[in-house]
């Protein structure tokens, strides 16, 4: 009888160890996982930042300037949008890199612009979204510039426009002949995912001058 309470014990001993065993070895499995998870977006966000810095660099000139889709004052947001683009058709920028520092410059007839920039990602729910800020050094902020924000942000004035919000940075696109820079309105969260609300967007082609 001893022998077999004394089996019965070690065999309670042993599942117990290995139960204890198998959770520590799950949860060691479950890091594992989570790290992998947590440097695959960070790789895929260095990637798109990457991807859009290297292709950005270069001379660019205006094209147009045109509202994103949205829930704005369609009409009037359109007429404001077609007249200052009347005043940017000189407008050139240029992005380049110096000492590792990556640094932008433009000119609007008489108005002059310089600084630098950097490109970084916002995620709204699961994806990144590129951005790209502008560090001032001389001239207007470049969100004046290209949409006319007033103090307060709002493009073009347009303060009464629902989907409009406060600008922090500017959106970007870019593919090899053209680049597109965004001033959002609100971020908002729909069936198909996260989408942006309203926005007037700023257009440029490849210069090789």
């Amino acid at each position: 009888m001893k022998i077999v309470i004394s089996v019965g014990i070690c065999v309670l001993m042993f599942a117990g160890c290995t139960t204890v065993a198998s959770q520590k070895m799950r949860a060691e499995r479950d890091q594992l996982l989570k790290n992998y998870e947590d440097l695959r977006e960070e790789n895929s966000e260095l990637k798109i930042k990457n991807s859009i810095t290297d292709t950005v660099l270069g001379k660019w000139r205006f094209l147009s300037l045109e509202m994103a889709e949205g829930d704005v004052t369609q009409a009037v947001a359109e007429a404001k949008a077609a007249l200052y683009a009347l005043e940017l058709k000189n407008l050139t920028l240029e992005f380049f890199e110096e000492k590792g520092i990556y640094h932008y410059r433009g000119r609007n007839g008489g108005t002059e612009v310089s600084g630098q920039w950097t490109v970084i990602t916002i995620r709204y729910g699961d994806e990144p979204f590129p951005f790209i800020r502008f560090i001032r050094r001389g001239g207007p902020k470049m969100a004046r510039l290209l949409f006319a924000a007033s103090a307060d942000g709002r493009a073009l004035g347009l303060s009464s426009a629902p989907g409009f919000s406060t600008a922090r940075d500017i959106g970007i696109s870019v593919t090899p002949d053209r680049l597109y820079l965004t001033m959002h309105g609100k971020m908002q969260s729909g069936p198909d995912g996260w989408v942006q609300s309203g926005g007037i967007r700023c257009y440029f082609e490849r210069s090789e001058e």
